[in-house]
């Protein structure tokens, strides 16, 4: 919010405090209680449904006993963070990230009174130096800094201070480190573990590892998070005719070509949408759906039941529905909840809170049915995540305990997979073994094969960026709302796209300036020619870009039709249709620049001549394309046309 014009800082301040009451965000809260017990928002499947907000002066799992912060101060961070909630709902681990910063706030302005009306610049310094004692040991310095600087700003702009709070964040956001020749990189997978994934994906039979197994090869068919396949719907699959220019492609045999996507619910900021799986991964991830529906009909059939049902357990027959009065013998209760036979019903009962009937003696046990159904019931645990399904909607659903058949498969009461399920089927854990381990798939030293679920993803982000996918096409795919992130899973550096490029020039597969250039020149200076030619490459979504970043910034501000440093890769779709649809766009831009033309603008005649060259360039970009001349794979640097001044004829012209 923005502040009241005219009023003192102090009224800013009141007016901020009542929005945070007034809000909706959370539910029915006290806003006055220091501790929020709040909806947790997690998008984990399985994570807790609740958790907690201490607007304390220190975090409550260090000091239970930790006091409240300063009424002023406290009903200025609950409204920050309810505020933020019913602007865009986080996890509430997001929400304890700003009070956890907030407490340095709170820290260092003892001297005035935890006053925000008296928060100055040097307020938020002295956080930052607090915050570089150590005291925020669990959370990186450019995350402090950031939260620093969005507080800061919400202060300024609500007029609750008197002056600008001109802090800003100088920790540059924090970049991984690239492993250096001949070092392993822990995020990608081993090339023999994978191969030792595909050989154990011939060995399992057993239906827990079956299960399992197809879902690590949904894995393998996209980039994936984890907790997207573990909540997918069980109507996911999605069947669309495939077109290109608008036109439909069809087959050798002239039938149309159906594209094959999953659909998901999506996760961390990035909304649900269809994952399309590559053409040479379909048929993987068609068995891999088809089979997980099939292991997993028995559990959906119990939740639909129990949701025609409510308030009522599933029992095997002839249990199913009794009287909740009915009392139970030990044995009737074994066949109700069809028990192991090695199970121990009275050790069962115990464990799962189900109390002894009235009628029992010493010797005798029984239970009543109301009593059976309502501890069942208790052990459901709620599904977490943004979207509103209902149980049996979910396709990862099995019985509790069905990949523990140890500990004896409970049919009543239905779970949904969990992340360290499919972990632990990938690496041990103490007893608990991997398929690697059982099937004693060994390393050359004879350690049992070991993979992360997340080494996937960084293989499969690997790979689409080898083989030239666009940076906003391949966030997209991967469901990350920011493109930047795209960085963290780049495992191919701007050296070896260079690399690359270097290799289709000397192949003769590189067409432009430079590739003349080069043939015209002596053999024995192409190669340091190409080496500073080509230093670095990075691919962009309509190409390739070969300007060296290193040694300056890009001079046309982006404008890649009109670029020298642009080329093309000849055949690739993707980057096809994004020109397509680049040249859709300039070419309704220029014709409104000409209409501005007609009325004598000032200047629009700059921007004729800019929408002009970018029009052309992409139209050269799709003659590329459609040379049959051109190999597919071939890279062709454009040539900009000539500098014009913006002359109406000209623009007419193109």
């Amino acid at each position: 919010m923005t502040a009241t014009l005219g009023a003192t800082p102090r009224q800013n301040y009141e007016s901020f405090v009542e929005h945070g009451r007034l809000s909706s965000a959370f539910g029915e809260i006290v806003f006055d209680d220091h501790i929020w017990r709040v909806a947790s928002n997690t998008n984990h499947p399985n994570g807790p449904p609740e958790g907690k907000l201490s607007f304390t002066v220190k975090s409550t799992t260090d000091d239970p006993a930790a006091p409240a912060m300063a009424k002023k101060f406290a009903d200025f961070i609950k409204s920050v963070v309810r505020l933020d909630q019913a602007r865009k709902q986080s996890h509430i681990a997001t929400h304890n990230d700003t009070i956890a910063v907030a407490r340095l706030l709170h820290a260092v302005s003892a001297d005035i009174a935890h006053d925000p009306c008296l928060f100055s610049t040097s307020t938020f310094r002295r956080a930052e130096q607090l915050a570089k004692t150590g005291r925020m040991m669990s959370r990186s310095p450019y995350n402090v800094g950031r939260i620093l600087q969005k507080l800061g700003k919400i202060l300024t702009d609500a007029g609750i201070t008197p002056h600008r709070i001109d802090y800003r964040n100088t920790t540059p956001r924090p970049s991984e480190r690239r492993p250096g020749a001949g070092e392993e990189d822990p995020r990608m997978p081993d090339e023999a573990a994978l191969a030792a994934l595909a050989r154990a994906s011939q060995l399992v039979s057993a239906p827990p590892d079956v299960l399992r197994m197809r879902i690590v090869e949904l894995l393998s068919c996209a980039a994936w998070r984890i907790n997207d396949i573990l909540r997918l719907p069980v109507d996911c699959e999605v069947f669309e005719p495939a077109t290109r220019n608008g036109r439909p492609l069809l087959d050798a045999e002239g039938r149309q070509i159906l594209r094959y996507g999953i659909r998901y619910l999506g996760s961390k900021g990035f909304v649900g949408d269809v994952k399309w799986i590559p053409t040479a991964m379909v048929d993987v991830a068609r068995r891999a759906i088809g089979q997980i529906r099939e292991l997993t009909a028995e559990a959906r059939r119990t939740a639909e039941w129990m949701e025609r049902h409510p308030g009522r357990a599933w029992l095997a027959d002839p249990f199913k529905l009794a009287s909740p009065d009915r009392i139970l013998t030990g044995e009737e209760l074994v066949r109700a909840l069809q028990l192991n036979a090695a199970t121990g019903v009275g050790a069962y009962a115990r464990t799962n809170h189900i109390p002894l009937s009235s009628c029992s003696t010493a010797h005798i046990w029984r239970y009543r049915v109301g009593d059976v159904e309502r501890a069942l019931l208790g052990r459901h645990k709620a599904i977490q995540g943004k979207a509103a399904l209902k149980r049996s909607e979910y396709l990862l659903l099995i019985q509790r305990n069905f990949l523990n058949a140890q500990r004896g498969i409970c049919p009543s009461v239905i779970d949904i997979v969990q992340d360290h399920h499919v972990r632990d089927f990938l690496k041990s854990r103490g007893n608990c073994l991997s398929i690697f381990e059982r099937f004693d798939l060994r390393d050359s030293d004879g350690r049992p094969y070991a993979l992360l679920t997340h080494q996937i993803r960084h293989f499969l982000n690997t790979i689409a960026a080898e083989g030239g996918l666009g940076e906003v096409e391949r966030a997209t795919w991967s469901g990350r709302s920011d493109i930047r992130s795209n960085d963290v899973y780049d495992h191919e550096s701007a050296s070896q796209l260079a690399d690359k490029a270097r290799a289709l020039l000397e192949t003769g597969r590189m067409h432009g300036h430079v590739a003349d250039t080069y043939r015209r020149m002596a053999p024995v200076d192409r190669k340091a020619f190409s080496l500073v030619q080509l230093a670095t490459v990075h691919t962009t979504d309509i190409g390739m870009c070969t300007h060296d970043w290193g040694t300056a910034p890009c001079p046309h501000h982006g404008a890649c039709a009109d670029c020298r440093d642009c080329a093309v890769v000849k055949g690739d779709p993707v980057h096809r249709a994004r020109i397509e649809l680049l040249l859709a766009e300039e070419e309704t831009t220029l014709a409104r620049a000409l209409v501005e033309i007609g009325k004598e603008t000032y200047g629009a005649s700059n921007y004729v001549e800019h929408h002009r060259r970018m029009v052309g360039g992409y139209r050269r970009m799709l003659a590329i394309h459609d040379d049959p001349d051109i190999e597919d794979g071939d890279v062709v640097q454009m040539e900009p046309e000539p500098e014009r001044r913006g002359l109406l004829e000209d623009a007419q012209l193109v």
